[in-house]
């Protein structure tokens, strides 16, 4: 084990898949206030920051797997407040984040992200991207491919978690369809996008 004097510096690394659950809690201790520590863990590296309070704010964990003879790193990386708040929590495979939740400072969920890989393996490429207000309602949910492009179904709802929109994208992220639904959940308006862009009402 080894203890660095500067903080640790933000990368792309975390907790191996296997122990994703292993410390579900940030720690706190005083006589580590403010210092980094690195200690070798098999087949990789645990990686703690602490907080000028003794709180844990940043945790990486990082190992080397090998899947069909070849190696691919897992890893995990979270990130808490200096009073212990969750702000973040992703988790990689080969480079690749395949799950990773955001918090509001006020404990609640603000966006979690599945990678389609766990989600929906037959499904179309992408991440499953769920989206809540600040306090704890859906807001929005679909699959993207990248950062900005929609595929398939994304829903959006009101301030009461109820469905008011519907949107259908094709494998471009260019809209197919759209329906929006009155408080009671009936649809209200329907429309069909053509590739111009152009719409045709298939309802009132």
């Amino acid at each position: 084990m080894m203890f660095l004097p500067q903080p640790l510096t933000a990368c792309a690394a975390a907790l191996s898949i296997a122990l994703f659950s292993a410390s579900s809690h940030a720690e706190r201790n005083a006589s580590l206030a403010g210092q980094t520590v690195v200690q070798s863990i098999e087949g990789g590296q645990h990686t703690k920051e602490y907080g000028r309070n003794g709180q844990l704010i940043y945790e990486v964990i990082e190992r080397r797997k090998s899947h069909a003879g070849k190696a691919t790193t897992e890893a995990m990386e979270r990130e808490w407040s200096e009073d212990g708040t969750p702000l973040r929590d992703q988790t990689f495979v080969g480079g690749n984040e395949i799950k990773g939740t955001a918090w509001y400072l006020n404990g609640r969920v603000r966006e979690t992200r599945v990678d389609q890989s766990l989600r929906e393996p037959g499904g179309p490429a992408g991440k499953y991207v769920e989206r809540f207000s600040d306090q704890g309602k859906l807001q929005s949910a679909g699959v993207f491919q990248g950062q900005f492009r929609p595929i398939g179904t994304h829903r959006e709802y009101d301030a009461a978690g109820k469905l008011k929109r519907e949107v259908t994208y094709d494998g471009r992220g260019s809209r197919l369809s759209e329906r929006r639904y009155d408080a009671s959940g009936a649809v209200i308006r329907s429309e069909r996008f053509l590739p111009d862009g152009s719409r045709e009402a298939t309802g009132r």
